[in-house]
């Protein structure tokens, strides 16, 4: 099934029954609650937070800089040192603003900062992001990997993840989530820096990396992504992965205390060490190793030539799997976290923790089910369309990004001028990537709409930051525009509550 040895499976299918059995101890001596369920309770120590923050920085962008081997090594290397910066601001300036404010989810703050719209808008687009994006983008990178790693179709390995996963999750919610996040980062970086060491040393790795580290940061000086990509663009798009992902603001909300999640992100900032090491040292000594071969041909050379050792081929697929796992279950649980309280309790708020505990469960079982439909559609796609997705996203990332710490900031940006950004902005990132798709080549690919088009995304993503900016304190000081706002919501609003009476006139003769 899995292209392994006996000694393998068995360790493969070990790791799996692992989890499962820890899952049901934690949640075993108690009822499951709305507070366990979504939140860990909100208890939880600093220690265990601190492991489940660095789970989230696993998969982008140090997974995909192993792969994409060239310019990303040193890409990701300044990314791991914005992200130690980033939980930093998290634990000391952000942490004791979300739980002073008792949220649920990151748009429920932008509900309280600016209005309910502005929430329903956020929540949306990061739902969308999970199933559409991050969804895919773990699919499709799981996919390269166990199909390189084993040599077999990936679509078991997946479905067998995807089941697990659920099953735990669906059973202890973010409570289980964290426990079982000790055991996969410890299965991580056991089996990852033995691949890491063993690689490392192959054709004499140490020296290659001594006499050739400062060729990583070569890029810097080219004109993609540019000095202003780099140095603005990734700390732009950090802050969003590192202090406004939900999937981060989830755990924030399950910590004991200010004290304990403060201690939890500086722990987890300095063990970003890790991440670096074991994913990126070895893409680096593949760039020289095999120097101008493509990223799939050198990876062919490693898995399907033998000189990968059994034990590490083994250790490599469960390592794999932890991280795959680990990512199915933080975008379960705050997608169905998402849902529940940005959708279902905002518009029912007596609604009984049941109710909720069942709706966050419901949402799991049909992101399950629809995880298992994306499968042969992602085993079709390439690394180059992932990395494409990607990076769309991250100009919604950016605009995010702004509205929230300029938000955050400036206390004179008000609701309307924050919608008004968020559509608008929106819209013109839309243009973008629709272009950017289908109309590269013709003849709209001239003067102001090639730069617009052709802008590296790095780029792109300070621009719509700098854009977003100038919108909000534009239109705050606009009070016409804050009027049209207001009235075209209240018509909508009521337009809405007329289909709502259609719909319960039609159902009771009807239905």
């Amino acid at each position: 099934m899995f292209g392994l040895s006996t000694v393998g499976a068995f360790l493969y299918f070990l790791l799996f029954l692992s989890l499962i059995s820890i899952t049901m101890y934690v949640s075993r001596p108690k009822e499951i609650t709305i507070e366990s369920f979504f939140f860990g309770n909100r208890n939880k120590h600093w220690f265990l937070l601190s492991i489940s923050f660095l789970t989230c920085s696993v998969i982008t962008p140090y997974f995909i800089g192993l792969i994409w081997f060239s310019k990303i090594s040193g890409i990701a290397l300044i990314y791991g040192a914005v992200s130690i910066i980033m939980l930093i601001i998290l634990g000391f300036f952000l942490s004791p603003i979300f739980l002073k404010l008792k949220i649920n989810t990151l748009p429920e703050y932008f509900e309280k900062r600016f209005n309910r719209s502005c929430r329903s808008f956020l929540s949306a687009v990061y739902i969308l992001y999970n199933i559409s994006i991050r969804l895919i983008v773990i699919l499709v990178i799981g996919s390269i990997f166990i199909t390189k790693i084993t040599g077999s179709d990936a679509y078991s390995s997946l479905l067998f993840f995807l089941i697990i996963t659920g099953i735990y999750v669906i059973v202890g919610g973010l409570q289980a989530e964290i426990y079982v996040n000790v055991i996969q980062m410890f299965l991580i970086i056991v089996s990852l820096s033995g691949f890491m060491f063993w690689f490392v040393n192959q054709g004499e790795g140490v020296n290659l990396i001594a006499s050739n580290f400062s060729s990583m940061f070569e890029f810097i000086n080219d004109s993609e992504p540019g000095i202003s990509g780099i140095f603005i663009g990734l700390p732009i798009l950090g802050f969003w992965f590192g202090c406004a992902d939900q999937c981060m603001v989830q755990k924030v909300l399950s910590g004991k205390n200010i004290s304990s999640v403060r201690k939890a992100t500086f722990l987890s900032a300095f063990l970003q060490f890790i991440p670096v090491l074991i994913f990126i040292l070895p893409g680096f000594v593949m760039l020289y190793l095999f120097e101008g071969a493509s990223s799939e041909e050198s990876l062919n050379t490693i898995f399907y030539s033998g000189i990968l050792p059994e034990s590490l081929r083994g250790g490599l697929i469960i390592g794999i799997a932890a991280v795959l796992t680990a990512s199915f279950a933080s975008l379960f649980n705050s997608t169905s976290a998402l849902v529940t309280f940005d959708f279902y309790k905002s518009r029912n708020p007596a609604a009984t923790d049941r109710k909720l505990i069942l709706v966050g469960r419901m949402t799991t079982i049909i992101l399950l089910i629809f995880s298992v439909m994306l499968i042969p559609i992602a085993q079709t796609l390439d690394f180059d369309i992932c990395l494409w997705i990607i990076k769309t996203f991250c100009f919604f990332i950016s605009l995010i990004a702004a509205v929230f710490l300029i938000g955050l900031l400036n206390s004179s940006i008000n609701g309307a001028s924050a919608l008004v950004t968020l559509v608008v902005i929106s819209v013109l990132i839309i243009v973008r990537i629709i272009s950017e798709a289908f109309f590269q080549d013709s003849f709209l690919n001239s003067g102001v709409v090639a730069w617009y088009i052709g802008l590296n995304f790095l780029e792109f993503s300070v621009f719509i930051f700098i854009l977003s900016g100038i919108f909000l304190f534009s239109i705050s000081r606009i009070e016409l525009v804050q009027r049209i706002v207001f009235v075209s919501l209240k018509a909508f609003k009521r337009f809405f509550l007329r289909l709502k009476y259609i719909w319960n006139l039609f159902s009771k003769v009807f239905i």
